[in-house]
């Protein structure tokens, strides 16, 4: 065997990025113009996040949901992967959890339809936890598309 790339990147701990979080509110306290906003309830900071967002729905999209849903369900019976599948606003969410795993490549078909996919660890009582998320709408934030994003140019 032999290493054809390798690279380490610097990862702040913990308490190194709420002390850097703490220096950068102490720096913005001190500025004459700082004018503390008064804090809101979930549901002030929830409808203030969806004042500057649009979805538009993609027909295409959601007609491609089903086939999505029929694939994430395949995967899970065939591996017997604890699954959760939940439609949102915007998209459909499918989320695996598993205890590691060697060769995953029958998740491969699954990861390709999916515009985005998240991994963590530690919940649901499992050691792995992917989410995929396929988006039956196009979401706009202040008219700047963020989902889906069509990386096939840039990879």
């Amino acid at each position: 065997m032999s290493v054809i790339y390798e690279k380490h990147y610097p990862h702040p701990t913990f308490e190194e990025e709420m002390k850097e979080l703490a220096e950068y509110q102490k720096e913005m306290e001190s500025d004459p113009d700082y004018k503390p906003e008064p804090e809101m309830t979930f549901d002030e900071f929830y409808k203030k996040m969806m004042s500057d967002r649009t979805l538009i729905l993609l027909p295409e999209r959601m007609q491609g949901s089903e086939a999505f849903i029929k694939l994430a369900i395949e995967a899970s019976e065939l591996y017997e992967l604890d699954t959760r599948i939940t439609r949102k606003d915007d998209s459909i969410e499918v989320t695996y959890s598993f205890d590691c795993g060697g060769d995953m490549a029958f998740l491969i078909p699954v990861f390709r339809m999916a515009d985005s996919i998240s991994f963590f660890t530690g919940i649901y009582g499992f050691e792995i936890t992917i989410s995929l998320d396929y988006y039956t709408h196009a979401v706009y934030l202040r008219e700047k598309l963020i989902h889906p994003q069509d990386f096939s140019e840039s990879i």
